[in-house]
Parts: structure tokens; sequence; C-alpha cells
């Protein structure tokens, strides 16, 4: 029972950080074309992320502290993301169109199902391949269009950068959520990850903050990121690698495009068309396959039918 219980949190939740991760780039995208810098968005999010997750675990008291053995692990893991990952996504998004980041980005749940066996050697997991590829081609027929796709090399690199950084930010995070909970790792993670972004600020941004002009809506999404994303998703996306695996929930990183969709329908920057239609279904088919559920079932019966 206790089981069903942990696979069923761990499902949810990942479903519900897929549902926030997609929101996510339509606010980042809207930011951006509101002439506010990369920099500037993300320090502002992580403050908001980490004084809300801080100040919610302490007064819950469930806030725990970090072990001198585990102060690498932590610094790497946010160094992975979201320092260099945002680096990459955002510049990324400057040169290319939100489309385009989100099949690069479809790419990641292939390479960590490559990389967490490798690492920490463990049986490479066929069904979590196939379904990363199955997810990736329909987030590409989402996003291909007739006219193709339309890209910077300068976003494309920057993109990589992201996917790589991803990939790096797994392989710490399956470490440290074997010690602590999953919304202690991401509250730290938002605090040193902060940290670390300050002098980029003021390195890049900062001598230009008179000239960003923040409105209430700008606000709102800056508030929406720190809160429900920066604290909120990645805090759910811990839960459900704790409670599932690293390899399954990563697959749940192609639900996000669909999200993007349907967001930007909602704001009126996209329409539905068939092709996108048709890429959804695909999506879900491979996030289906990722997780094995058929054989698991199969296999329950087998066990009970010997029993």
């Amino acid at each position: 029972m206790k089981k069903n219980n942990n696979i069923f949190i761990g499902y949810f939740a990942i479903c519900c950080y897929a549902c926030l991760s997609g929101i996510s780039f339509a606010w980042t995208k809207r930011l951006l074309l509101c002439g506010i810098p990369v920099f500037t968005i993300v320090l502002i999010r992580l403050i908001i992320g980490a004084t809300f997750l801080l100040s919610a675990l302490k007064l819950s008291g469930n806030l725990e502290p970090i072990r001198k053995k585990d102060i690498l692990s932590f610094i790497c893991l946010a160094l992975g993301e979201p320092v260099v990952y945002f680096i990459g996504e955002d510049f990324g998004m400057k040169y290319v169109e939100a489309s385009f980041a989100s099949v690069i980005i479809a790419m990641i749940p292939i390479f960590i199902a490559f990389v967490i066996p490798i690492v920490y050697r463990t049986k490479l997991k066929k069904s979590i391949l196939i379904g990363a590829f199955t997810s990736m081609i329909g987030v590409c027929l989402m996003s291909f269009n007739k006219y193709g796709f339309a890209f910077d090399y300068r976003g494309l690199l920057f993109l990589l950068l992201a996917l790589a950084s991803a990939v790096w930010f797994n392989v710490f995070l399956q470490k440290l959520l074997k010690s602590y909970g999953a919304f202690t790792v991401t509250a730290y993670m938002n605090f040193i990850g902060a940290v670390l972004y300050i002098p980029l600020f003021f390195f890049f941004d900062f001598k230009n903050l008179s000239e960003i002009h923040f409105s209430l809506q700008s606000i709102s999404d800056l508030l929406c990121l720190g809160i429900l994303c920066s604290a909120g998703s990645y805090g759910l996306y811990s839960l459900g690698a704790k409670k599932l695996s690293v390899e399954k929930v990563s697959v749940f990183n192609n639900v996000a495009p669909i999200i993007t969709i349907f967001a930007s329908v909602f704001m009126g920057m996209e329409t539905f068309t068939l092709r996108k239609v048709s890429g959804i279904f695909i999506v879900v088919l491979g996030v289906i396959i990722s997780q094995d559920l058929f054989s698991k079932k199969q296999n329950t019966e087998t066990s009970v039918k010997k029993t």
C-alpha cells in the first residue's frame, strides 16, 4: 500500500511539474520581449523561490541542515540548474523561437537515460529510452512548420549548453535525494543559485537597471516564475524523482511543450493545427511507454498467480 501511495504521489507531483514548466516558457518569453535582461529575470526568480521555500520549510520545521560532505554536491547541483541551465535556456530563447527551444530541450531525457546508468552503474532501461525517443518525435512534430526551423546558431549553442547542464543536474540530484527531502534540496539549490548569479547580475545587468520598466504584468510574471516554478516546479520534480526515478521523471519534460502550446493559444500567440494535435498524442504515447506501466501490470499479475 505504501509503495502504491509513493507511486501516486510521484506521478501527481511530476504531472504538476510538467504543467508549471510548460507555462514558464511563456512567462519567460514575455519578460524577454519586455526588455528585461536574462540575469535580472533569473536572479529575481531565484531570490523569490529561495525566500519562499526556506521560510516555509523553517516555519514548518522541515528544513534539513546541509552536511559538510555534501556541500560540494549542492554547489555542483546548483551550477547545473539553475545557473548554467538558465543561461543556456534564456539566452537561447533570445535567438530562437520557443518551439525550436522545446525540441532541443526534448533531447534531455534521452541523454539522461544513457548517462545515469553509466554514472551509477545501473541497467539501461530500454522502455525509458524508447519512450524518450518517441516523445521527442512528438515534440518535433508539434514544433515543426512548413517553412522548417528558423534559428540562429548562437541560440542552438546556448540550448545545447542547457541540455548538458540539465544532465549534470540530474546526476547530482539522484545522489542528494538519497539523503535529503525533495523540497530541502530545491530550497538550497535556489539559494546557492541566487548567490552564484549575483556577480553575473552586477557585471552584465546592473548598469542598465534604471532603464528597465517593471510593469504590473512583468512583476506578476516574476512572482509566478519564482514561487510556482523556481520553488514549486523544481520541488515537484525532485519529489517525483525521489518517489519514482530520475530517468522516469525526466521524460515528463517533454510534456512541457504541450502546456506551452495550450498557454500560447490561451494568450493568443498560437493556434491549434492537426500537426500539433498529432504531436501531442505522440508525446503522451512516448511518456506512457517510458513508464513501463504495462510490463509492471503484467509482472504483478504473474506474481499473484504464482502465489
